[in-house]
């Protein structure tokens, strides 16, 4: 088991780099495909869960904002987006009981919970959102560093976490939920995400505010996003969102924290 988590990370991790590197229309496609392989493992617990989605309008919803983000054009991938859930409104208000408004606000809000962290990524990886602010002076790879950053303050969430709630850990936080979390680990991991964020911008050439605030931003979602994967497979009484990646789950399984995280860190950056 151990083995297969081990060549399955680094695979994963060496095809994140390879397209994270390389961006452009090769890193939106790779995050497009993530975002609906997401949504289907959303789906699918929701049908564990004895509830519905429309997983066709969700698929339209990610084919029209993700592909309209692919090319680069995002007024239109706003306008689709919104286009998209006010058909699924409308589609509801004459559809005579065969649509019900439960099922049209959790797919609304579903989809809004697997695509967003995806389509910031493809946001933060573009150098254009970059070119009117006061801390770009055109520097190349500056959306990757950024990208890495996000990444590496994730990382440095759970690791950090891991070790001080295993050696301090005393006070549960959620043990209906996620028995292994503690007080004590969340306090280390957001210390630990300041800390690696401080010095991941020192280290990429980036403003020390976008380290200092990811590192805070990640500090508290990616636990928080965490906890909601974990709540949402509780529910449907399954181990992992999916079985796309031996031994890690799912693409929900390993991408929880960033789906949180990805985009008020995108918010956050556009402020400053």
């Amino acid at each position: 088991m151990l083995k297969t988590r081990l060549i399955t990370a680094l695979i994963g991790v060496v095809l994140l780099a390879v397209a994270i590197t390389y961006g452009g229309l090769f890193f939106n496609l790779v995050m497009s495909v993530l975002a609906v392989i997401g949504w289907v493992e959303c789906v699918s617990l929701f049908r564990h869960m004895k509830r519905r989605l429309l997983p066709l309008w969700g698929l339209i919803y990610i084919a029209l904002v993700c592909g309209s983000l692919v090319f680069g054009s995002y007024p239109l991938a706003l306008f689709l987006g919104i286009l998209v859930m006010l058909a699924m409104v409308i589609e509801y208000t004459f559809c005579n009981g065969k649509r019900t408004l439960s099922t049209v606000q959790s797919t609304i809000s579903s989809l809004l919970y697997v695509t967003s962290g995806f389509i910031a990524l493809m946001v933060l990886r573009d150098n254009r959102i970059y070119e009117n602010t006061s801390y770009y002076a055109g520097q190349e790879g500056f959306g990757t560093a950024v990208i890495w950053l996000l990444l590496i303050a994730i990382w440095a969430s759970d690791t950090f976490a891991y070790f001080v709630g295993r050696s301090f850990g005393k006070r549960n936080i959620v043990p209906t939920i996620s028995p292994n979390k503690t007080l004590e680990g969340f306090i280390g991991g957001f210390i630990g995400c300041i800390l690696t964020g401080w010095i991941g911008s020192l280290s990429l050439g980036l403003p020390l505010n976008f380290g200092v605030g990811i590192g805070i931003i990640v500090g508290i979602l990616a636990p928080l996003g965490d906890l909601f994967e974990s709540k949402l497979k509780r529910e449907a009484n399954k181990k992992d969102s999916g079985t796309l990646l031996p031994g890690h789950g799912g693409v929900l399984d390993r991408f929880d924290s960033l789906l949180f995280a990805a985009p008020l860190v995108l918010a956050y950056i556009l402020m400053l």
